[in-house]
């Protein structure tokens, strides 16, 4: 029986909703919540997505999806829409003699079905293997110059994630280093400074940490244009530390599952490193607790402090790791000039 390649402007019912959970959720255990596909999905702010399904015998053995989001290209506002939960079933992956595969059947019809929705930017960040098959799909990738800084929380976790066992290993002696260090800095801190950490739900006065403004002639999306939605995922905490050298800080956090923490956004009381150094203490032992393999920060242009947070995530030993490759569909060449945060993806 042949594969018919469907497109969906939504919003999807809850059969829908279900094949994305199906397909999905074994790759990224989030997924495998129906609720949480329905959030991403439907309660975004623009109420629906566009999705393009491989269906066969009246079940989908493929799909991806693209997620509208309020965007701004200077002082204008677009809409960019994130390219999200490509999968194929196992029994329909691989190339076909003819060369194609079920894969790029599904993203090459999804890109213009998304501009045909009224999307002006389509993007997505997917490891190389993946963006491969968006590559070959029609859709090229963009530089970006947005390292992030990375922390070994739990060399455990590492562990599992790595095939090689120079690479375990090489995570495990990085991680005893990181640790170190700072443990080192941190017991000097103490003696700077008494403080006291809680992490909580971010509020209402937590969008500004999460606003974001584009350059001239790039466009970018700010975390304060879909607060509320950005809050309702479930993934993100803030982390309140006092007193003088203290801060409030955005973080990423998958209760549920051994993914990165990630800090997203701070904002210091005061300039220097103690503030920055108090913040990864906490932070690491976030981690830790949730054994998180890793601990990582993106620095991003008007991140209040991020300059003195990068200076003290590489004082410490925290190692540069690219992101992954970021991919970009538009009809305008002017939307290739981009102001990478990581509100384009942290509550995916």
């Amino acid at each position: 029986m042949s594969v018919e390649i469907r497109p969906v402007r939504g919003p999807l019912d809850d059969d829908q909703l279900s094949w994305i959970a199906e397909l999905y959720g074994p790759v990224d255990p989030k997924y495998g919540s129906l609720e949480f596909v329905r959030h991403q999905f439907v309660r975004n702010p623009f109420g629906w997505a566009a999705h393009v399904f491989a269906v066969e015998d009246r079940r989908a053995v493929g799909h991806s999806g693209v997620v509208p989001f309020h965007a701004r290209f200077a002082d204008e506002p677009i809409v960019a829409g994130k390219i999200e939960a490509v999968v194929v079933d196992a029994a329909h992956r691989g190339r076909r003699h003819d060369g194609g595969s079920v894969a790029t059947d599904v993203l090459s019809a999804l890109y213009p079905f998304g501009l045909e929705n009224g999307i002006d930017v389509l993007f997505g960040l997917a490891p190389p293997h993946v963006a491969r098959v968006h590559n070959r799909a029609g859709c090229p990738q963009v530089p970006t110059d947005a390292p992030a800084y990375t922390f070994v929380a739990d060399a455990r976790s590492l562990a599992g994630n790595e095939r090689s066992r120079k690479r375990r290993l090489g995570g495990t002696a990085l991680g005893a280093v990181q640790r170190a260090a700072l443990a080192t800095a941190s017991a000097a801190a103490r003696v700077a400074t008494r403080s006291t950490v809680r992490v909580e739900t971010p509020t209402v006065a937590d969008a500004q940490l999460a606003a974001v403004r584009a350059d001239p002639g790039s466009w970018t999306i700010s975390g304060a244009d879909a607060w509320d939605w950005y809050v309702g995922s479930g993934l993100l905490r803030a982390i309140e530390i006092s007193g003088q050298n203290g801060c409030r800080a955005l973080v990423r956090v998958d209760e549920s599952h051994a993914t990165p923490v990630q800090l997203v956004a701070w904002r210091p009381r005061r300039s220097g490193l103690l503030p920055a150094i108090l913040l990864l203490r906490a932070a690491a032992r976030i981690a830790r607790e949730r054994s998180a393999p890793t601990l990582r920060f993106q620095p991003w242009p008007g991140n209040a402090g991020d300059g003195a947070l990068a200076r003290a995530c590489a004082m410490l030993g925290f190692v540069k790791r690219p992101e992954a490759n970021l991919l970009v569909y538009a009809a305008d060449r002017r939307y290739d000039s981009v102001r990478l945060t990581p509100f384009f993806y942290v509550t995916f």
